[in-house]
């Protein structure tokens, strides 16, 4: 049984920032990201299809804004929005992104999802970008079925191998290979934003502890998920999904 990696999320709450509305934000999502990231294809390991800037989701806001920094906003083909539209959106998508350094943990319909991002130093000497790197698991505990997946942004990447390593444990790899199809039309081909790090119990990937660290997806980069930052019974929910 797969377990969709959407956005739903189950804490509404009433939004603070007042760049731009919930309404506002939704409509340009829809026209500039959702055309890409759909339910259908999950390009880079997204589906903005059923975006909601009124409902909270750290970890989901800071890899728009990761993207949006970097190109996405006119990546589909639309154009992009005017100047003050522009600045309003990243306004309130960098006040939404508050707190996607903690654990943020939601549960609706009988899932618990629990995602986290990490930041790795820039790429390039003297540059101002970030990259992040985002772990998102989802998981039915009464089922024992989940998925864990990680996302990366702004570079996609493909024809590489990282490693992935649990509580300091051997390391497990991951190839990344093939291309996406982005812009509307799918017209731009680019590497992958994604990998499916563990589907479930029959998965290679056991459910950590203390830790998980992601190593060399781009050349000397070494990114770290604290596991033991999870409340307990939000642990315990999870590992019912994932291998011990």
């Amino acid at each position: 049984m797969r377990i969709s990696l959407t956005v739903a999320i189950a804490a509404t709450y009433t939004p603070i920032w007042a760049a731009m509305t919930p309404a506002e934000q939704n409509a340009l999502v829809n026209k500039y990201c959702a055309v890409c990231h759909m339910d259908a294809g999950m390009n880079g390991g997204l589906s903005l299809q059923h975006y909601d800037g009124a409902k909270r989701d750290p970890t989901l806001a800071a890899m728009i804004l990761s993207k949006l920094n970097n190109g996405a906003m006119g990546a589909a083909g639309n154009g992009v929005p005017d100047k003050a539209a522009q600045q309003a959106w990243l306004e309130s998508t960098r006040e939404q992104a508050a707190g996607a350094r903690e654990w943020f943990v939601s549960r609706e319909d009988g899932l618990v999802v629990a995602s986290i991002v990490r930041e790795v130093p820039p790429r390039q000497p003297g540059s101002a970008d970030v990259p992040l790197y985002r772990v998102r698991m989802v998981c039915n505990p009464s089922m024992g079925v989940g998925e864990m997946q990680l996302t990366w942004s702004p570079q996609p990447q493909t024809g590489r191998t990282m490693t992935v390593s649990v509580d300091g444990n051997a390391p497990v790899a991951y190839k990344i290979e093939g291309t996406e199809s982005m812009g509307t039309g799918g017209t731009v081909l680019t590497g992958h934003a994604s990998v499916l790090l563990s589907s479930g119990k029959g998965g290679k990937l056991a459910f950590a502890n203390r830790s998980l660290t992601i190593r060399e997806l781009f050349p000397g980069e070494t990114a770290e998920f604290p596991f033991s930052g999870l409340d307990r019974k939000t642990h315990a929910e999870l590992g019912k999904c994932f291998l011990k």
